[in-house]
């Protein structure tokens, strides 16, 4: 049964070959082909006077930093109500709205969190073409919105599709645990998005596991965003001005990963003058300062470490420190920006993450766990004209996870080793080609180095049994028309290509997103999209350690692929429209899903690593409701997620299909932020979830296996492969913001208390035998593990 089984995988291994496989002439010529739509679309503009077009960037009015997601409506008359035209604001804060006629013109500007600015275009503006800078000032009353896309000045447009921003003062506010607030704890709370457990910031994301989410700094891919073994994301909330998460159908320019994308901004730095923020938890240390170097020159560094390890070397004895794991992590994130003059701007930025964890030194097994992150960009940001707007970056990643386990016995040694190196080169232009049309074509190449040693966890004492070192390049084009058909209905419509060199394989990708405007703010959404990704992350189910490793596609393990589709609609209401209301329905399909056999052997010296995988196929399907409040002083989401998850392999389950363990039916959160006072803040969020699906035994029996000495041996039986549901959870969060003066600094205490009400919630459960006093027999008895009663936590946060 296995072997034909095994058969059987292979057969469709070849046949997922044969469908993305395709010779080196055809994908150099595919490469041509794009660089050639890139050159021929952009050099002849290069040079070309377009006439009669508005642009410019978009600024906030204290800071100087660029303002994403600004809706930029374009009227004939200051008093008219209904905009002719308009437009959205990238992440550089650019602009343009062409093909304009020769007359006077206003520009209502506005965000979220800042106060609507009316500019006066004249004709003596128009015929200069020169870009403008239109500075936003923050509102008060609304700096604690929660940034959505959906705006009745574009209220056909795709980009709110399945997706999601949120602002750093709205993270600010949320419940921190031991007082640290984390960005990806926060994106768990939107429906569509799932924790696999509490001590995990990681992000399943309708259906898909966390190595499928496509994390983005400044451009950059970040392969392990998580402290504390996935406890906090490594993201310092100080440091970022914007979170962009898409959920699904993301558009063309996003590609390499199969569920979603979390695209992060890091601050430019301030140009008005030198200044800082900082804080104290009960756990880490945290500092930033920002400021401009000179006029058109600005900084940013934000650092953070942990100093549990400093209070352990300081406060405990040599006897305790013999029993106290050795644990710290740190990260550090810097950013330059110049400004060379007003069509050319340059970024430079870099993150450095690292976490060590050494075992105790009176252990009988010594364990040292690392792993870390150090990513560097250099970016070039040129407006050739009104109408054409480009990106270059070249990109360095470098991401380390090591897992070394030395016994004292010398006979459970075990070593793992996950290394991955990235250099890429990426360009992009968008050309503002006429009043419904933003073309958009860009070009990736990335060049990666991986290595992976695995070793025996039994007999070899650390022998390395697997080491491969492999090299691989990965290339991309892609083209993509955001075509506004009418008023009332707009597309995004586009096509990734990718060449990966291990294996040969080529892979095409059509986006396409849909909005339709039936009537008044209410609009039909829709999207469909291929997505493949090559590089997989594999993880050892017989060890309870860390062992991820980061897998290319070769010539016997294929890309994995999903193809997915939303339908949905979403309208605005309330004054300002403060309200959003999004309901959508999403079906995906998953194919050459990779885990370890249950029969996997690393004793095998020299055996491929991919000898001991076994490929699959899941899908999961689900609908989402999302109530959004966006203005005001009370601000905060409702989410609703209901959802399944399914796996399909033929060398796991007895071949029978079975729930992914995050599948969870039922996911619902309520999140809210308040202002009580001028000096008092107040957040909150309460989560309930259907149980986690859990392989459990059902029944033992116990046998003799030696008759002479009596003793007897207990065989469990269980539940198919995650066949068992664990307890529901819920649990609420509250959060006090004081604001008050500390040492002369401006600051605020931040009180948070997690799982207020003390509920119990299940992490595992398992049997074990204990003693009945009344009775005197032993009885099995199911237990329950729980991690984290009522735990309230203190901070100080701080600005200079």
């Amino acid at each position: 049964m296995q072997r034909r089984n095994s058969t059987t995988a292979r057969r469709k291994l070849r046949l997922e070959g044969r469908l993305l496989m395709t010779s080196p002439a055809q994908w150099k010529r595919v490469l041509l082909l794009g660089f050639f739509i890139l050159t021929g679309f952009a050099c002849p503009l290069l040079h070309a006077q377009p006439h009669f077009s508005i642009s410019g960037t978009v600024r906030d009015s204290v800071s100087g930093e660029a303002i994403i997601r600004a809706t930029v409506a374009l009227y004939t008359s200051p008093g008219a109500t209904k905009p002719q035209r308009g437009a959205l604001t990238n992440k550089y804060g650019f602009f343009s709205i062409p093909k304009l006629s020769k007359q006077v013109y206003y520009l209502g500007v506005r965000s979220i969190g800042y106060k609507t600015a009316l500019v006066t275009i004249t004709e003596e503006m128009l015929t200069a073409n020169k870009s403008l800078t239109i500075e936003l000032a923050p509102s008060i009353a609304t700096t604690k919105g929660v940034t959505v896309e959906a705006d009745r000045y574009n209220s056909s447009s795709t980009s709110s599709i399945s997706s999601v921003s949120v602002s750093s003062d709205f993270i600010k506010q949320m419940p921190a645990m031991f007082g640290e607030t984390d960005v990806f704890r926060v994106l768990q709370l939107l429906p569509g998005v799932k924790s696999p457990s509490e001590l995990s910031s990681g992000l399943y994301v309708r259906g898909g596991s966390p190595d499928q989410n496509l994390v983005l700094l400044d451009g950059v891919i970040v392969y392990n965003p998580s402290h504390l073994g996935g406890f906090l994301s490594t993201f310092n909330n100080d440091a970022l001005r914007d979170v962009h998460m898409i959920k699904g159908g993301f558009p063309a320019e996003y590609g390499g990963r199969l569920s979603s994308v979390i695209d992060m901004t890091m601050k430019d730095g301030s140009q008005e003058k030198i200044q800082g923020l900082g804080g104290l938890s009960i756990i880490s240390a945290r500092a930033t300062v920002e400021g401009p170097i000179s006029k058109d020159l600005t900084f940013m560094v934000s650092g953070r470490r942990m100093y549990l390890d400093l209070i352990r070397a300081v406060a405990l004895s040599s006897a305790q420190k013999a029993e106290t794991p050795d644990y710290y992590f740190y990260d550090l994130n810097a950013k330059l920006s110049w400004k060379a003059d007003e069509n050319n701007h340059f970024y430079f930025g870099g993150f450095f993450g690292r976490d060590q964890l050494t075992s105790p030194s009176g252990s009988d097994i010594g364990l040292n766990i690392g792993w870390g992150n150090s990513t560097l960009s250099a970016r070039w940001m040129r407006i050739f004209s009104p109408e054409v707007f480009s990106n270059v970056s070249l990109i360095y990643t470098d991401y380390s996870f090591k897992t070394d386990v030395q016994s004292n016995s010398a006979t459970t040694n075990f070593f793992s080793n996950s290394l991955v190196q990235d250099v890429g080169l990426k360009a992009d232009v968008t050309w503002f080609a006429a009043p419904n049309h933003t073309l958009k074509f860009g070009t990736e190449t990335t060049s990666h180095r991986f290595g992976t040693d695995v070793s025996d966890s039994l007999t070899l004492n650390g022998y390395v049994v697997t080491n491969q070192s492999m090299a691989s390049l990965d290339a991309a084009v892609y083209a993509q028309d955001e075509w506004r058909i009418n008023e009332d209905c707009s597309t995004n419509l586009g096509l990734r290509g990718y060449y990966f060199q291990d294996g040969k394989y080529f892979a095409l990708e059509p986006r396409l997103q849909v909005a339709y405007n039936i009537i008044g703010n209410v609009k039909l959404t829709s999207s469909f999209s291929v997505a493949h990704q090559f590089l997989h992350l594999i993880v050892r189910n017989d060890i309870n350690l860390p062992t991820d490793l980061w897998f290319p596609s070769t010539a016997t393990t294929a890309p994995e692929k999903s193809t997915q589709g939303e339908l949905g609609f979403e309208t605005t209401f309330g004054e300002h429209d403060s309200y959003l209301l999004q309901v959508e329905g999403y079906y995906k399909d998953m194919r050459n899903l990779y885990e370890y056999k249950d029969t996997a052997k690393f004793s095998l010296i020299g055996a491929p690593l991919e000898s001991q995988f076994t490929s699959g196929r899941g899908e999961a399907y689900g609908m989402e409701v999302f109530v959004n409040k966006r203005v005001g002083d009370f601000t905060g989401w409702l989410g609703y997620t209901l959802s399944w998850t399914k796996l399909y392999f033929d060398e796991l389950n007895n071949g029978n299909p079975f729930y992914a363990r995050y599948d969870r039916r039922h996911d619902l959160s309520l999140t809210f932020s308040y202002k009580l006072s001028e000096s008092i803040d107040f957040g909150a969020s309460w989560v309930y979830g259907t149980g986690f699906a859990f392989t459990m035994p059902t029944s033992q029996y116990a046998f003799s296996m030696d008759g002479s000495t009596g003793r007897s041996y207990v065989q469990q039986y269980f539940t198919e492969r995650n066949g068992y549901r664990l307890p529901s959870y819920h649990r609420l969060d509250l959060n006090f913001g004081f604001h008050t003066t500390v040492f002369g600094l401006k600051s605020t205490i931040q009180l948070s208390i997690y799982n207020a009400y003390n509920h119990l919630n299940p992490f595992a459960q398992y049997f074990t035998n204990q003693l009945d006093p009344n009775t005197g027999q032993t009885v099995l008895t199911m237990k329950q593990i729980t991690l984290f009663p009522f735990f309230p936590s203190v901070a100080w946060n701080f600005n200079f």
